[in-house]
């Protein structure tokens, strides 16, 4: 019997969905106990009772709708925290149904949110927190797969500098080849092609088999895909003639006919662009509702002191497909007519002090909640650019346009990498766009939260070298 993975196993599936009812019960015991008495929940009235059933038996179908995957050997902390949120809302929207369908229960929603929220923080730590235990077992030898390699070997390198983190519990076996390996590739050369079926039949521990498919060998890559399907060995093949793409490609179908997309796109579920929308109209309307009138009048009236002229700047960007959009800041430098062809730099001349300290402290930026709100924008994404730099960069850089896949943001994951502010090379840019796309193609709810995180502390520690 070859080794399953954890998240594949019943029995762990089972402890998982009853860990979470005894979580959430205590989550909304103690929430009901800090909002009346702890005598008070002691005692189990009626209304928690039902309450406690109820998202008891809503953990069932929760754990289909939103599984965890803090199981799964490669995944990142965002996207556990981002489904560790998703679980809770729905738990919340179960019992928030549920109720309001019984009578004799009521003055509950307030508890029932400080519950979901109390929730949702020990539900991500203890899934946090197991899933490092878990990297910390198996970098020790424990619950391996056993994985051997097939074809060139840097085809392969990719995959073996991935499986070769021990925390992720693989073991790599050897590779087949007739070629001499990298210096970095420390595996055993097992023979060539031919030779694989013979080491799969007496190696029945092996779990896993990538290999790259080669013109000349069709008839043994079958004969070696149909064994691993007869004896429970995962096979993957790797798309190698599509190597002048990019490597993360998308399986999808068309009619009955196969296709391979350039990427994964995650915001291109409307799940999930409902998810970050939501998030980003609750987020940006209140703070258009609170903090921004003041903000703006403090900082209006200084604008107007220091430097004639209007208190919002508006210039035109490209956003979501490339189209144009008015991007909203506090102005910071004194009108003039090189605002949309020029960058800011640091002892910039047309900048006025105060300009300069919003530019410092991100303050400047504050007034794109409002394009967040109407729609332009997201709270994270791809800074926009200005049209002459969209212009300049899609013909120096490659793929430069595909970080107009998704709506620009007021922060994103270049800014929190360190690529933010003055592009004085292309190479700067560069890497700007790819940590772009790398956002594009990896994009999690979880990883919203953890940029507005870093962002925040960013701004406090003033950590921005090139904000200016």
């Amino acid at each position: 019997m070859k080794i399953k993975d954890l998240e594949d196993s019943r029995l762990v599936k089972l402890a998982v969905v009853v860990n979470d009812m005894i979580l959430l019960m205590i989550s909304y015991w103690l929430a009901f106990a800090w909002s009346y008495s702890f005598s008070a929940a002691l005692s189990f009235p009626y209304a928690l009772k039902i309450i406690l059933l109820i998202g008891a038996a809503a953990v069932i179908p929760t754990s289909y709708i939103a599984p965890p995957v803090f199981l799964k050997r490669i995944v990142h902390g965002d996207a556990i925290l981002g489904r560790s949120a998703y679980t809770a809302v729905i738990q919340f929207l179960f019992i928030l149904v549920a109720v309001s369908l019984l009578r004799g229960i009521t003055d509950v929603r307030g508890y029932l949110v400080w519950g979901t929220c109390l929730f949702f923080v020990l539900l991500y730590a203890e899934r946090l927190a197991f899933h490092y235990l878990l990297r910390k077992q198996r970098s020790k030898g424990h619950n391996l797969r056993y994985v051997v390699l097939v074809g060139h070997p840097w085809n392969l390198m990719d995959i073996y500098s991935t499986l070769n983190d021990h925390s992720l519990g693989f073991q790599i076996l050897g590779i087949f080849t007739r070629q001499k390996l990298p210096e970095e590739m420390k595996i055993k050369v097992l023979g060539n092609r031919t030779a694989v079926m013979g080491y799969l039949k007496e190696h029945p521990e092996v779990t896993d088999l990538y290999i790259v498919p080669d013109t000349d060998y069709v008839t043994e890559t079958e004969t070696i895909y149909r064994y691993c399907e007869d004896h429970m060995i995962r096979f993957y093949a790797l798309p190698v003639f599509l190597e002048f793409l990019t490597k993360r490609m998308e399986l999808s179908h068309l009619g009955n006919t196969m296709l391979l997309s350039v990427r994964n796109e995650p915001l291109q579920d409307p799940v999930n662009r409902g998810v970050k929308r939501l998030f980003d109209m609750l987020v940006s309307g209140l703070f258009l509702l609170t903090v921004f009138p003041i903000i703006y009048l403090i900082a209006g009236i200084i604008i107007k002191i220091q430097s004639p002229g209007p208190i919002i700047f508006k210039q035109k960007r490209n956003g979501l497909d490339g189209k144009e959009f008015y991007c909203l800041k506090f102005r910071s430098m004194h009108v003039n007519k090189d605002a949309d062809r020029l960058q800011a730099t640091k002892d910039d001349p047309r900048k006025f002090k105060f300009g300069d300290l919003m530019r410092k402290t991100n303050i400047d930026e504050l007034p794109q909640f409002i394009n967040v709100f109407k729609g332009d924008m997201s709270m994270v994404g791809p800074r926009p650019h200005m049209l002459l730099h969209t212009q300049e960069y899609s013909r120096l850089i490659r793929r430069y346009m595909v970080r107009h896949l998704v709506k620009p943001g007021i922060t994103g994951w270049a800014q929190v990498q360190g690529f933010r502010g003055e592009t004085k090379t292309v190479e700067q840019m560069e890497n700007r766009v790819k940590a772009d796309i790398w956002y594009v193609e990896n994009w999690t709810f979880g990883l919203d939260l953890r940029i507005m995180w870093q962002t925040v502390v960013n701004m406090v520690k003033h950590n921005e070298e090139n904000a200016y």
